[in-house]
C-alpha cells in the first residue's frame, strides 16, 4: 500500500509509473512488448466508446509516441480490431472485438447469471440495485432494478461507463485490485479527466473500502443519495464486478447500512460461485459440424 500511495502523490504520479513501465518493458521481448502496447491501445479506445478518439488524444493518454501508436493502430485496422468512423479521423474499437466477445458470451455473461441475485436483492431491500463490471480503465453498469427512489433519481443508468474510482460501484472493484494495477488506472483516469479533485482522496477511499469490505459514496450532483457496493470476486479473489445498492443518505446509516452491506456481501458470494460454475461448464455446441456430417441434414445455400 505504501508503494501505491507514493504513486498517487502528484509529483510522482506519472514519472514513477512510467519508470516502472519502462523497467518492465525492457525485460520483455519485442513481440511481447508489441502485444502489451496493442492491448493498452484497445483498453484506451474502450474508454471513448462509439465516437472514438484522435491519434493525438490516444498518444497523450497512453504515453506512446505518435508514430508508434499510429503503426500499431494501422496494423489493427488491417485486422478489423480497430476502425475509423466514417467522416472522422478518429479510431474506435472494430467489429472483430465485438465478434470475439459473442463467441464466449455464454462463459462470461454475468448479467444473465445475476438475474436471480437481482430478484432477491430487490425483494429483500426495496432499494435500487446495480450490477457493474470492469472494462479496462472503466466500470460499466450492466443492469439495474429500480427501487423506492423516484425513476431516474440516480445518475447511473444501464450501459453507462464511469472511470474506475468514480461512484461506489466502480470503487468496490478498484479497491480490490493489486496496488500497481490501481496506480496505473488512477494515473490514466486522472490524466484523462483533467480533474485532480475527483481523485484527490482516492487512496483514503480505497483504504476504507478494503477495511470495511464495501465502498460507500455520496453522489455530489444528487442531494441526499448514497450508494454502497461490494466486489464480486473470482476464485483467485480477483474482482470481476460489483453489486451496488442506492438509497437516501438518511437511510444509509447505523444498523440499516450494516444489514444492507451483509446482504450485498452474501449475494456477491453466491454470484461468484455461480460465475465460476458457468466458466467450468461451457456448453456451446458446434452445429455446423452436424450440418456437414449428417447426410439427412437439409442443404441450404446462403
Amino acid at each position: 500500500m505504501e508503494y501505491f500511495i507514493r504513486l498517487l502523490d502528484p509529483p510522482h504520479l506519472f514519472c514513477d509509473l512510467l519508470s516502472t513501465t519502462t523497467m518492465t518493458s525492457s525485460a520483455k521481448s519485442e513481440g511481447a512488448q508489441s502485444i502489451a502496447r496493442a492491448a493498452l491501445l484497445l483498453r484506451t479506445l474502450s474508454t471513448f466508446g462509439s465516437q472514438g478518439a484522435a491519434l493525438m488524444q490516444i498518444s497523450a493518454l497512453t504515453q506512446l509516441p505518435k508514430a508508434t501508436a499510429h503503426r500499431i493502430l494501422s496494423a489493427m485496422l488491417d485486422e478489423h480490431l480497430v476502425e475509423r468512423p466514417w467522416g472522422t479521423r478518429n479510431y474506435r474499437l472494430g467489429p472483430e472485438v465485438y465478434a470475439f466477445g459473442i463467441s464466449v458470451r455464454h462463459v462470461f455473461d454475468i448479467k444473465a447469471i445475476a438475474q436471480p441475485t437481482f430478484e432477491r436483492l430487490a425483494k429483500a431491500t426495496g432499494e435500487t440495485v446495480y450490477l457493474g463490471i470492469r472494462c479496462g480503465y472503466d466500470a460499466v453498469c450492466l443492469d439495474k432494478r429500480q427501487g423506492h427512489l423516484p425513476q431516474n433519481a440516480e445518475i447511473l443508468q444501464v450501459n453507462d461507463r464511469w472511470p474506475m474510482g468514480i461512484g461506489s460501484f466502480s470503487l468496490a472493484i478498484l479497491a480490490h485490485l493489486p496496488d500497481e494495477e490501481i496506480a496505473e488506472i488512477v494515473a490514466f483516469n486522472q490524466l484523462r479527466s483533467r480533474d485532480d479533485k475527483s481523485f484527490s482522496k482516492i487512496s483514503t477511499s480505497i483504504q476504507k473500502t478494503r477495511k470495511n469490505g464495501y465502498a460507500l459514496t455520496k453522489t455530489r450532483a444528487s442531494n441526499g443519495i448514497s450508494g454502497i457496493a461490494v466486489p464480486v470476486l473470482d476464485r483467485r479473489r480477483y474482482p470481476i464486478g460489483s453489486l451496488c445498492a442506492v438509497s437516501t443518505l438518511a437511510r444509509m446509516t447505523g444498523s440499516y447500512l450494516n444489514g444492507l452491506a451483509s446482504t450485498l456481501k452474501h449475494e456477491a458470494e453466491i454470484l461468484s460461485a455461480q460465475y465460476e460454475l458457468a466458466r467450468m461448464n461451457p456448453n456451446q455446441s458446434e452445429t455446423w459440424r452436424t450440418a456437414i456430417k449428417d447426410p439427412q441434414a437439409p442443404r441450404i445455400a446462403y
